[in-house]
């Protein structure tokens, strides 16, 4: 009777706390988790959007709808744009990041304007992909500033033409990505690198090591969990790419490119609000990209991970349950 008591009390006591973050939840299961569980649930019927047919009764499938959704062409180009295109922005993203990083964080080269130029690095991160999804296209329509200098350097031969080739758009839409990004993956490095005991950098420069010695030998291992982030991170984003490429392959552009493209997330919006409005379908590719996006990055996780120091780890538990039973045979 008296811990009931005591539970309603602190209950009561605490209820403000409760409202306070009721309305986190209840957002997240409303507009999060039922749909996540509805994309699952509809990715094994044909069930269309609800305004094509409003009297419509889905059918269970089963696996037929991921095995219609795997070879179809669209997919498969999908499937391949994608990933490449991530790549194609995040390496140089990644480098460069970790560049000015090191040099913002370096003792010995003391980078002035440090805030200044950190500030205009990172803005490219504030403005909408949207927003710069118009500009580039500006600049890449005809009479455009990109478009120009192709005229200029003998890529165009025709100034009422646009810009065509298949790794052009793949290009324009990784150093977006590269542009928009790599301000933000410097500041959480700079953070990573910040946090390493300095008295690691000071012993290394007494036994005379080099500064890419340090960089190597103790900023970069040492920094690998905020790596791993980033790249997870960035992975899981690069997936979801859609707002730049479909900005791009907008107005006339749409027939250069055509599907030279077109990411996974364009192609599964495009089943489902076009045509037939394959809502079933949809879901399916959807399940399919969250199953890729998962594997990948359990991949990057393991291979981003310190096995050394995982090892040495479990050794050490080991030794320590060896000498525990030792210690109990002896007693």
């Amino acid at each position: 009777m008296a811990s009931s008591f005591k539970t309603r009390a602190k209950l009561e006591k605490n209820y403000c706390g409760y409202i306070f973050i009721a309305p986190f939840f209840i957002t997240y299961i409303v507009f999060q988790l039922m749909p996540l569980i509805n994309t699952f649930r509809y990715a094994f019927t044909d069930v269309r959007a609800w305004f094509v047919d409003q009297s419509q009764t889905s059918h269970f499938v089963g696996m037929d709808q991921f095995k219609t959704v795997v070879g179809e062409m669209g997919f498969k180009e999908a499937f391949f744009n994608t990933p490449v295109m991530w790549i194609m922005g995040f390496i140089p993203q990644l480098l460069i990041a970790l560049l000015l990083a090191s040099w913002f964080t370096n003792e010995k080269i003391r980078v002035k304007g440090q805030g200044f130029f950190k500030v205009i690095f990172y803005m490219p991160n504030i403005m909408t992909a949207t927003t710069i999804g118009i500009l580039f296209l500006t600049f890449i329509r005809p009479n455009g500033f990109i478009h120009n200098i192709c005229i200029s350097i003998g890529y165009v031969k025709n100034a009422r033409m646009p810009i065509t080739g298949t790794w052009f758009g793949r290009g324009v839409i990784a150093f977006i990505n590269f542009w928009m990004w790599y301000g933000q993956t410097m500041i959480v490095l700079i953070a990573g690198i910040l946090g390493i005991n300095p008295s690691f950098f000071e012993a290394a420069s007494i036994d005379g090591a080099s500064g890419w010695q340090c960089f190597w030998r103790i900023t970069l291992p040492l920094i690998r969990p905020i790596m791993t982030y980033s790249l997870i991170t960035s992975l899981i984003g690069g997936f979801q790419m859609f707002d730049v490429p479909n900005m791009i392959g907008a107005g006339e552009t749409a027939a250069v490119f055509k599907r030279d493209i077109q990411t996974i997330i364009m192609y599964i919006k495009g089943i489902a609000y076009t045509g037939s409005f394959a809502v079933g379908k949809a879901c399916a590719a959807s399940v399919i990209l969250f199953l890729i996006t998962a594997v990948c990055s359990l991949i990057l996780f393991y291979v981003m991970s310190d096995r050394a120091e995982a090892k040495a780890r479990r050794a050490e538990k080991k030794r320590a349950k060896e000498a525990a039973l030792l210690e109990g045979g002896d007693l």
